[in-house]
């Protein structure tokens, strides 16, 4: 995919200064179903044996013409090294193994800027798939997408990626049209005959545009994360009804991209997609994104109910950068009410969007415990949520403490164990609960995440339901009983030739820590207190993952009709069972929440196997009419009394 020479770039536009495509290396991994993408930026001379013993595959000189002594290979790594930086040359890792190599460069300012009409910025992509392995079975068409999109994130004054391999190469264009890429035409280069294949940033496209010139939108989404994203698939297909809009801060898709750790699973079968509860016969199905994948027959025979975390965040980036009503790097900065108008007013991405009816979908955030206030910034203190991207600055910490006994503390405490086995490294896994016990996953408990529970759990008093939640952490909090018997499983072959307690391993539950400091000679401190005993303990620790869950909290863009909402007496939204948050009768607009209320409709409120039919809900309430039918009973169990709700 790469000219066989490569001549000095080409000379800047008078006045222009250029900038180097480097913002996109380094720059945190990147979740593709093949597993966790890197950019590293080559280095020498330690890739040089690597990279040429690639180049001397005799597949590979077939294009890259670079076989022979290492040197060659050198010359044409120093000549963008030591250049101005407008080409980078990087090693592609997945899952931490060097297997490809990269040439990303400005393509507007590269002599093949003479040979087509180049736009400012235009980003071009050279690929070598290294070990004869990878190559073949779609690897290549899987990372230029997923590169293609992080480029196009990264560097928002570019608006076109590009590709220019060999016209003879139909492998490579054949990856290229699969990974999003379309033929723009054909070059002649000096040395070759090359298809220019171009894939351009989506622009906005809001769908439905808006009636008669003038028409506010029906529903105005705020965030775009699973819960909105499954309404927006939803509404796409009842647009003729319901005009949608929805806008995200973020430039691209983005679920939890710091847990999205190589092993880690979902805890909700596959039909607990986007709109399959509700409408299996969607386009936007996960099966019908396996379709499009080509990869209904590895799944069928894979025989998994349950996804990869990282396979169904690549599914929802897939839905979400083909729905044609969501619109990203466009933050809703502020929402107003037009009393006149009986319309919201919202400030998003530099315009003013009209709308009946909005719907919070802006997620949670990382919670921080009080009792860390004062190592706040701490290089060595973080929040589970920024695990994959801070995990690097672990490597020099020998004592390394997990706070938090839900998933994603079991996630990272498994993921250390198994990257720092038999180096020395204590691992300590502390949490406030007694035990550590498994997620409730039997069948008939399972039907508290039913439609039926949550109607009946909405009509307790409030005292009730506060109380309740708490008592109900297993259902919600707890981690699966499969990570926790890997957890085991790996202690039990790590303690092969030694007892337990020869492993520089610690299982501490039961235990509150109370005060966080750092130590009088370097390290941390943990004041802790047993729960049963009452007993006060200090922990020394080099560095702490708190993996310490995740809160609602109210989007500073309410903040101009806060006082037109009517809150409960701890502040917190009141939601009837449509999700519709009460308001002052002023305010005739319908505002709706995702996943910020369960105070008022329970445990299920986090549940991704909800969400589709809470989608469904909102938006039968905001058309008036049901667009979707909803089922009248989904459990065996009946929760309420005779004659009760």
């Amino acid at each position: 995919m790469t000219p066989a020479t490569a001549p000095a770039p080409a000379a800047p536009a008078p006045g222009e200064r250029p900038t180097p495509p480097d913002g996109v290396a380094d720059h945190g991994p990147i979740a593709t179903p093949a597993g966790e993408f890197r950019l590293r930026p080559v280095r020498l001379p330690d890739d040089l044996p690597l990279i040429a013993g690639w180049m001397n595959d005799p597949a590979v000189d077939t294009w890259w013409q670079l076989a022979g002594p290492p040197d060659r290979t050198e010359r044409h790594l120093r000549a963008q090294l030591d250049g101005d930086g407008r080409s980078l040359p990087c090693l592609g890792l997945l899952d931490g193994t060097p297997m490809s190599y990269w040439e990303i460069y400005r393509a507007d300012l590269d002599p093949i800027a003479a040979h087509y009409p180049a736009r400012p910025h235009d980003t071009g992509l050279h690929l070598l798939l290294g070990p004869p392995a990878a190559r073949g079975r779609g690897l290549g068409a899987v990372l230029l997408a997923a590169l293609a999109d992080h480029v196009l994130a990264r560097r928002p004054d570019c608006h076109r990626v590009l590709a220019e391999p060999d016209l003879r190469n139909t492998a490579c264009r054949r990856s290229l049209e699969r990974a999003g890429f379309r033929q723009a035409g054909e070059l002649e280069l000096p040395d070759k005959r090359a298809a220019l294949m171009v894939r351009s940033r989506p622009g906005p496209r809001p769908l439905p545009a808006p009636r008669d010139g003038g028409e506010p939108y029906g529903l105005l989404g705020v965030g775009i994360g699973p819960f909105n994203l499954s309404l927006a698939a939803l509404a796409h297909g009842a647009a003729d009804a319901v005009s949608a809009l929805f806008c995200e801060a973020e430039p691209e898709y983005r679920w939890h991209p710091g847990m999205l750790v190589e092993g880690a699973r979902m805890q909700v079968p596959f039909l607990a997609d986007l709109v399959s509860l509700v409408d299996p016969t969607s386009p936007w199905s996960f099966l019908n994104y396996l379709r499009h994948q080509e990869r209904l027959y590895p799944f069928y025979f894979a025989e998994r109910f349950q996804l990869s975390r990282r396979e169904y965040a690549h599914y929802c980036r897939w839905v979400a950068h083909r729905l044609p009503n969501c619109r990203f790097g466009a933050p809703v900065t502020a929402l107003r009410w037009d009393t006149a108008e009986r319309l919201f007013r919202a400030e998003a991405g530099g315009e003013e969007i009209r709308a009946r009816n909005v719907v919070l979908g802006v997620g949670t955030r990382p919670h921080r415990p009080a009792a860390f206030a004062d190592l706040a910034g701490h290089p060595r203190v973080w929040h589970s949520a920024d695990y994959l991207q801070r995990r690097d600055s672990l490597d020099g910490a020998r004592d390394i403490t997990v706070l938090g006994s839900g998933q994603s503390g079991a996630e990272v405490f498994l993921d250390l164990l198994r990257r720092r086995a038999d180096d020395g490294t204590r691992l300590r896994w502390l949490s406030r609960t007694r035990a550590l016990a498994p997620m409730e996953y039997s069948k008939l408990g399972l039907e508290h995440f039913t439609p039926d529970y949550t109607r009946y759990f909405h009509s307790l008093p409030r005292e009730v339901r506060d109380d309740l939640v708490p008592a109900q952490w297993q259902l919600h909090k707890a981690a699966s009983a499969e990570t926790l018997a890997e957890i085991h499983d790996l202690l039990y072959e790590r303690s092969v030739g030694r007892p337990p307690g020869g492993d520089p391993v610690e299982i501490v539950p039961g235990t509150a820590v109370t005060a966080a400091r750092s130590g009088p000679c370097g390290g941390l401190e943990l004041h802790c207190r047993h729960t049963d005993s009452g007993a006060d303990h200090v922990l020394r620790t080099d560095a702490v993952v708190l993996a310490t869950g995740y809160r609602a909290t109210r989007p500073d863009a309410l903040d101009p009709i806060a006082a037109l909402i009517d809150w409960d007496e701890r502040g917190r939204y009141r939601v009837d069972l449509d999700h519709r948050v009460a308001t002052r009768p002023e305010l005739t607009g319908g505002l709706y929440v995702q996943n910020a209320e369960l105070h008022t409709h329970g445990v299920g409120t986090p549940d991704l196997g909800l969400g589709a039919h809470r989608a469904a809900v909102i938006l039968n309430a905001v058309a008036g009419k049901e667009l979707h039918p909803l089922p009248a009973r989904t459990a065996w169990t009946s929760f309420a009394p005779p004659g009760g709700a």
